[in-house]
């Protein structure tokens, strides 16, 4: 089992909720939680300081770990709105601390589960539609609008085109042509500095299935070199 999916679930919080009070993305966390080899020193003292737990509790734990960990005493924090979740340093703002009890602990019934899957994809939603318009969208015009909503329209019907095609693909093929998508995903969030190359999963391409890092890392500098000579074309057009 993976220590940081079952501290992150027995804490009651989703993948998007702790990418933010981490600051990374909610794409990190969920490589972290998939990879098959353990996690970068940096990270693992990263989530320790923050959960209060030792740091090798967040790899492959046993299940004697686990059992232990329903037994370690969490202390009750709260969001700014109202969203209850426990860690396991005490609350310096609940001195008394509110230990979690032991029900809430045990594993996840195939509804709660997908309660929590559904929150998570709802997250992931809501962050699509909040990358349509920026910040400032107030002070946008109709047109302006018109624009970034046929942007984003453009994007995910792309994303759409690929996932019908994969679903034509025979039922062999299907998992490979999966990867291949979010390979490509992965390449470009690498590029544009969403994640890091120490977050991804160190496969390889004879590893099924699974991602290929090597394949990632390569496109993501494919499309940093891209984005340098877009960047040389607008400088020169500018400075004639």
């Amino acid at each position: 089992m993976n220590g940081l999916s079952f501290i992150r679930r027995r804490c009651n919080l989703s993948q998007g909720q702790l990418a933010e009070k981490l600051g990374v993305t909610r794409q990190a966390i969920n490589l972290w939680e998939n990879r098959r080899e353990p996690l970068p020193e940096a990270r693992k003292e990263q989530l320790s300081r923050f959960f209060g737990l030792e740091p090798e509790l967040f790899d492959e734990i046993t299940q004697a770990q686990e059992d232990a960990l329903f037994h370690r005493p969490c202390f009750m924090y709260r969001d700014d709105d109202g969203h209850d979740y426990f860690l396991f340093r005490e609350n310096p703002l609940r001195p008394v601390g509110c230990l979690l009890r032991e029900t809430t602990g045990q594993p996840f019934t195939q509804d709660e589960q997908m309660i929590l899957d559904r929150r998570e994809l709802e997250e992931m939603l809501d962050i699509l539609r909040q990358a349509v318009f920026p910040k400032n969208g107030s002070r946008w015009t109709a047109w302006d609008s018109n624009v970034a909503m046929n942007r984003m329209r453009c994007i995910l019907g792309g994303m759409t085109d690929a996932l019908e095609a994969i679903q034509k693909q025979p039922k062999e093929r299907k998992m490979d042509c999966f990867y291949l998508m979010m390979q490509v995903e992965l390449a470009l969030a690498l590029a544009l500095g969403g994640i890091e190359e120490a977050d991804l999963p160190h496969q390889k391409l004879d590893d099924a299935p699974g991602l290929d890092t090597d394949h990632i890392a390569g496109l993501a500098t494919e499309f940093q070199n891209w984005l340098s000579k877009r960047a040389e074309m607008s400088d020169a057009l500018f400075t004639k």
